[in-house]
């Protein structure tokens, strides 16, 4: 018996005598049907669906992401940073904030200052021009009440090449930027459209600058860290985690230790590990006329970054 005669036509043999291929075709038949009864019975019985049945021994990426942080090593505390960037002859300060990884909390947290910002009528750059990013540190420790444990100063250079080695990562701008400054030693220009977009080392270093310097919008400046930071230092990067620490080291003048970057390790690793969902502070900072800090906004970094 041929089931197909030709194709899409359906051909049965005019003889009573059944040939053994159809005996075959039967039987086989048979057991189709005899194991799909049997299948459904015992998926009715053992499983509320048959999705539940296929999906047995599958593990969802939610479930994948939930079982690796469960494995993450516990961290505690929290560590204040001070990041600045000058021109590369280290004569001007493009722009300075204050950050802390608070591991307590899973959260990054970061207060833009102004390099003109002024303590006991010093302004911030005269205190570097005296005594470098290590002074600036001592004078804001004592001046806001908590430690800054660490600084790092970089160049413009410097801190373009470094983030391009991290890479780049989408910015949402609320604005259409187009600027270029005057300065003939320490130029830069800006071109960032509105609405979502890639960027790299040198739009972030600009943006940062231009936020510092020309716009005065200190809580935009904070915008722009707290987005680069957690694209930046993800679990991809973590793999090459001592690669890119003594690119760090190399790129900025710091008093962090490779003692200490190995002792904080558990600590970095959580948080690259977690960049997509660590929390996110804002410490919005507002200036007086003469310089110096608003008390309210004293009052809110040390909310946010005492430890």
């Amino acid at each position: 018996m041929k089931i197909f005669k030709n194709k899409g036509d359906i051909y049965i043999s005019k003889s009573k005598k059944i040939s053994n291929q159809a005996k075959i075709l039967y039987s086989l038949l048979a057991l189709i049907v005899i194991f799909t009864v049997v299948f459904v019975g015992y998926l009715h019985k053992n499983y509320s669906s048959a999705a539940e049945f296929f999906a047995r021994g599958e593990v969802t990426t939610t479930q994948q992401a939930e079982d690796i942080k469960s494995q993450l090593p516990d961290i505690s505390g929290k560590t204040n940073f001070l990041i600045l960037e000058t021109d590369d002859n280290k004569e001007k300060i493009h722009y300075i904030y204050l950050l802390q990884a608070d591991r307590d909390n899973k959260a990054y947290k970061a207060a833009a200052l102004s390099p003109l910002m002024k303590i006991n009528n010093e302004n911030l750059q005269s205190i570097y021009n005296s005594g470098g990013g290590l002074a600036l540190k001592s004078r804001l420790t004592e001046y806001f009440g908590f430690e800054i444990d660490y600084y790092a100063d970089f160049d413009m250079s410097s801190f373009v090449e470094f983030v391009n080695k991290l890479g780049s990562y989408v910015y949402i701008s609320n604005e259409k930027i187009n600027y270029s400054n005057d300065e003939e030693d320490d130029k830069y220009t800006l071109k960032i459209n509105e609405g979502e977009q890639l960027i790299s080392g040198s739009e972030t270093s600009n943006l940062l600058r231009y936020y510092s310097e020309k716009a005065h919008s200190f809580s935009a400046e904070n915008e722009v860290i707290l987005k680069a930071l957690p694209a930046l230092l993800n679990e991809k990067n973590y793999e090459n985690v001592d690669a890119l620490f003594k690119l760090f080291m190399k790129s900025c003048k710091t008093d962090i230790t490779v003692r200490e970057f190995e002792n904080g390790k558990n600590g970095v690793s959580v948080f690259c590990i977690m960049s997509t969902d660590l929390t996110l502070y804002s410490a919005d900072t507002e200036f007086n006329s003469d310089g110096s800090l608003k008390d309210s906004s004293i009052k809110n970094i040390k909310g946010y970054l005492s430890k």
